[in-house]
């Protein structure tokens, strides 16, 4: 065995050192250009521009998958051509394969393409909350052909981007608090506004938080009827991922006006009534007829 083996090596010692410089460049390859994506991923930190930092590093992120693919096809083609095997018809019937796979994976290509136009229009980018195919959450991987959201739960959906048709970024550009109150009816429309605005420029004088409340509280005015209460409707423009740390703040301090003010929040009651059923005679009846008409006698 171990003769052959040398055999085999003195005949085909050329090929063997040139698999293995083919092996060793390519792995060379792959490193230095991942050592370059990690250069610039780390130069994106630097960018002060949030939303450009986090497009470019997710291109980065796609053009290393897409580079470590080619170099691999590469390698591979060259071991098989020291291997003997004529590359050349191995690449037209890929080709031919490639164009039937085509009409076939026509759902792939789309994915592909449309991730592309995703990513270089800066739709979508790592770190976004979005809505996208029914499911909302934030962005946490974008690769060639799907996007990954984590939901509030935990829950963590992949959707390939043939199925995104609409995208509904939450936090891109300019972000906002947008409130819908129910007061009662009994309730003085104008007085709920004058508190509304009043809570919302406190809110935005605070040294807490004037960082995060970016312009002042817009309340629109009396936007429906509901069963028990009347809404009003309203806004407060916040910097860029920060309109939850401000709801939450507007709505505590809305909450303690409110009570301060006598202004009620109505909530749903349920009322129940009964009334006493009569209580039959019949029995007192019967007994007494029993009375009446003894059943029989001794003599019977």
């Amino acid at each position: 065995m171990d003769f052959s083996f040398l055999n085999i090596f003195k005949d085909h010692y050329q090929n063997i050192i040139s698999i293995l410089i083919i092996g060793i460049l390519g792995f060379v390859s792959w490193k230095v250009f991942s050592i370059l994506i990690r250069k610039k991923l780390e130069n994106t930190q630097q960018i002060k521009d949030e939303a450009q930092g986090q497009r470019i590093n997710t291109l980065l992120r796609i053009l290393k998958n897409f580079a470590s693919i080619t170099i691999l096809v590469v390698v591979i083609m060259l071991v098989l051509s020291e291997l003997g095997i004529k590359i050349g018809p191995l690449i037209a019937a890929a080709g031919v394969v490639g164009l039937a796979i085509g009409f076939g994976a026509q759902t792939l290509v789309k994915d592909i393409i449309t991730g592309l136009f995703v990513v270089l229009e800066g739709q979508v980018t790592i770190g976004d909350i979005v809505e996208i195919a029914g499911h909302s959450g934030k962005v946490e991987t974008i690769s060639i052909r799907t996007i990954r959201l984590r939901d509030v739960k935990g829950h963590l959906h992949v959707i390939p981007f043939s199925e995104v048709t609409t995208v509904t970024n939450i936090t891109q550009d300019q972000d906002y608090h947008t409130f819908e109150i129910g007061v009662s009816y009994n309730e003085d429309v104008d007085d709920v506004i004058e508190t509304l605005e009043k809570v919302g420029k406190d809110l935005q004088r605070d040294k807490d938080f004037k960082s995060k409340v970016n312009g002042e509280i817009e309340v629109f005015g009396l936007d429906k009827f509901d069963d028990s209460a009347i809404i009003i409707k309203g806004r407060i423009p916040t910097v860029h991922k920060q309109q939850w740390v401000v709801r939450r703040e507007f709505n505590r301090r809305v909450k303690i006006a409110f009570d301060k003010n006598g202004i009620e929040i109505p909530f749903p009651q349920t009322t129940i009534s009964y009334q006493e059923t009569k209580k039959k005679k019949t029995f007192k009846k019967q007994k007494k007829r029993r009375q009446e008409f003894p059943s029989g006698s001794d003599d019977d």
